[in-house]
């Protein structure tokens, strides 16, 4: 391979992985209240990102024509973040399990709001972790917003329910509560 198809390569390596770490972000500031659903979903895993990263930024110091030193410095913090980093956000990948929809149902007079209720396991027990959500919106457009997060062990969903267009009950083990919803979709309160 030439100096410039090596280069090439090395500059690319670069940035695909600022478009990876770009795509991270994203992914993680999108998982935040009132998110975009479909970022949320298809961008949000350090895991899978952080892997590919460090992969890339070491095929760009393979193919770059930096001095020595240069890439010596590099190649150690690339190694320190992967070395350092990798294992926990992998590990957070792989022992959360993908939750599962326990049911979605849109408010009454309102097709734009739904409630959607999801559980999944965390950690190597088996308790489950309940997610209360309300998805605002259509398509590519649709935000998700945090209505509440229960620790199955300490506390469980008796009931997530539509009491009018735009009120919600949710019913726990220990108590209920009344939430409303504004006409974006915002809940008037969380209880993540």
């Amino acid at each position: 391979m030439t100096i410039k198809g090596e280069r090439r390569v090395s500059w690319g390596a670069f940035g695909g992985a600022a478009v990876l770490a770009g795509a991270a972000v994203t992914g993680r500031v999108s998982r935040r209240s009132g998110g975009l659903l479909v970022l949320r979903d298809w961008l949000d895993a350090p895991g899978v990102f952080g892997a590919l990263i460090v992969v890339l930024l070491i095929v760009a110091l393979v193919f770059s024509h930096w001095p020595v030193w240069v890439r010596g410095m590099f190649g150690m913090g690339v190694l320190t973040l992967g070395v350092l980093a990798m294992p926990f956000l992998l590990l957070g990948t792989f022992l959360a399990s993908d939750p599962t929809t326990l049911s979605t149902e849109p408010a009454p007079g309102r097709p734009d709001h739904r409630l959607v209720v999801q559980v999944q396991t965390q950690g190597l027990g088996p308790d489950p972790y309940y997610t209360v959500f309300l998805d605002h919106g259509s398509g590519p457009a649709t935000r998700r917003w945090d209505v509440a997060c229960i620790d199955g062990d300490a506390d469980g969903i008796t009931e997530a329910v539509w009491v009018g267009p735009d009120q919600l009950r949710l019913v726990t083990d220990r108590e209920t509560h009344l939430i409303r919803v504004a006409d974006d979709g915002r809940p008037s309160r969380s209880l993540c």
